[in-house]
């Protein structure tokens, strides 16, 4: 995927009629762009895990705004959910920032609602599908042919499914059920124990927003 997990999590999460963010994500899309980017951050090497425990490997940029903002804010460390919590209330402005990283990718724009030649509301056009297409094929491909995810893969269908997406990338009801059932076991069974112990200390901090 040639975006970072947190802006792939979040192209999903827009509405691609309404151009806003999808209802069934607006209580949890902060929290989730924050484990995005832990998560990548541990993928990559920049951080790793001892259980859900998050300690800091290397502070070297990542050339990703969004990345780097939550790298220099890890701190510590910690349990994954705790660090989480307090990432997501340093980053008030997350929503914009991976809003600003899309449009400077030129995958999405902005684009103004006017009454009377007065912009009224503001609404977030998908410029370029082709990336998102990629997302949404590469999880079909996962659940319904079986093809063997990436740690990454795993970390992004599990944020989808924490986030109340699942339904937004599986439309048909025999495919959600088939995904639903995927996203349950995928933790347990395609990454290395800590990632898992992560995946399902954050599967409860989900539940409890």
């Amino acid at each position: 995927m040639k975006l970072s997990l947190a802006e792939g999590l979040y192209l999903i999460a827009l509405d691609d009629e309404e151009g806003r963010l999808l209802a069934a994500a607006e209580g949890t899309i902060d929290h989730g762009l924050v484990a995005a980017g832990i998560l990548e951050l541990v993928v990559t090497g920049r951080l790793e895990l001892m259980g859900a425990i998050v300690n800091v490997k290397n502070t070297a940029g990542t050339g990703n705004k969004l990345l780097d903002s939550i790298l220099a804010l890890v701190g510590e460390g910690g349990e994954i959910d705790g660090l989480v919590r307090r990432v997501v209330k340093e980053l008030p402005e997350i929503q914009n920032d991976a809003t600003q990283l899309l449009i400077t990718r030129g995958i999405i724009r902005k684009e103004s609602t006017k009454l009377l030649w007065i912009p009224v509301s503001e609404r977030m056009g998908n410029a370029n599908y082709a990336f998102e297409q990629e997302i949404r094929d590469s999880l079909h491909k996962i659940v319904l042919k079986g093809a063997k995810p990436t740690p990454s893969w795993v970390v992004l269908m599990s944020l989808i499914q924490y986030n109340n997406l699942l339904s937004e990338v599986f439309k048909k009801k025999d495919d959600l059920i088939d995904a639903v059932k995927v996203a349950k076991d995928i933790a347990n069974n395609s990454v290395d124990e800590n990632l898992s112990k992560a995946l399902h200390k954050l599967s409860d901090h989900f539940s409890s927003l």
